[in-house]
């Protein structure tokens, strides 16, 4: 049997999530689903992801994000690695919406702009650093970006990789750098779902209630 790290790349995943009422996933059924239980045996989850910065007086994204990385972190095996938004300034031409599609002025605006930074790093890291540890790495993305360190571990140290991705296509970039892929289907995460209440060391909670609004709409 196979020992197998995953390494997630949570944003990666969440933009998936947010086009579906399934948002309330269990990273761990997840990849259970996907790899067969007799060649893979999972020996950690890494989680990777940054803490939503307040950007408004609505704090909503924050508490939702603090729940559910209180719900990952009843997963025995998995850990959360962070890294951080930056905020930046952009520069472009002011645009307004007419009839349908976006119209660019002569003026020119600066912005600020929250982006997630160094995860696509600290995923690389792991996934060499650990490759004395596993038989086989799964990444759970589909940024291109991450196609260096596994093609590394692939050729160089001679490993297992795989890439799960959660969009309809894995990248043929990804392709060329793994030997199995797989796609995540909608059927697959409403299957996945922690219960309505989890349980900690802390006591009982539960799933967001946007998030239970959302996923009861649908059923």
């Amino acid at each position: 049997m196979k020992k197998t790290i995953i390494y997630i790349d949570g944003f990666n995943l969440y933009y998936r999530l947010k086009d579906t009422p399934y948002r309330w996933l269990n990273l761990q059924k997840l990849s259970e689903f996907y790899l067969n239980p007799k060649q893979h045996n999972i020996i950690q989850i890494k989680y990777f992801t940054a803490l939503v910065k307040r950007v408004s007086d609505n704090n909503s994204n924050i508490i939702k994000q603090n729940i559910y990385l209180r719900a990952i972190h009843t997963i025995s095996n998995l850990s959360i690695i962070f890294g951080q938004f930056k905020k930046r300034q952009v520069t472009g031409l002011k645009c307004h919406f007419e009839n349908g599609r976006f119209i660019e002025s002569d003026e020119l605006v600066t912005v600020s702009k929250w982006e997630e930074k160094e995860s696509d790093v600290n995923i690389a890291t792991h996934i060499i650093a650990d490759a004395s540890q596993y038989d086989c790495a799964v990444l759970i993305s589909n940024d291109t970006d991450l196609k260096t360190p596994l093609r590394y571990v692939k050729e160089v140290f001679k490993k297992e990789v795989g890439v799960i991705s959660p969009r309809r296509n894995v990248h043929i970039e990804l392709k060329d750098a793994s030997h199995f892929q797989k796609r995540i289907s909608n059927k697959v995460l409403e299957q996945c779902q922690f219960p309505e209440k989890v349980r900690d060391d802390k006591g009982e909670f539960f799933c967001p209630p946007k998030w239970k609004q959302i996923r009861d709409q649908k059923t």
